[in-house]
């Protein structure tokens, strides 16, 4: 996911929130508008996760096989 698409997607988000906030302030939670508004909302969030996973999965089998780097500059201690 690059940041063009992140940024859209987040921007879509947080609109379909606000439009669902604005619904549910006029219609209240039952109404088939903020039912759909709510679906609507979810799979732009399912969408989002999906991407992420995506992300995560491939930078996790790419460095799966590296010693973390976290680690690198640790030095092991030495055995007396």
């Amino acid at each position: 996911m690059n940041n063009d698409e992140n940024s859209t997607l987040n921007q879509q988000i947080e609109s379909a929130r606000q439009r669902l906030h604005d619904l549910f302030k006029q219609y209240g939670f039952g109404h088939a508008c903020v039912l759909e508004q709510a679906m609507f909302l979810n799979e732009l969030i399912n969408q989002y996760n999906r991407m992420y996973q995506n992300k995560h999965h491939f930078v996790q089998s790419e460095t799966s096989e590296i010693t973390p780097s976290l680690c690198k500059n640790i030095p092991l201690p030495n055995p007396t």
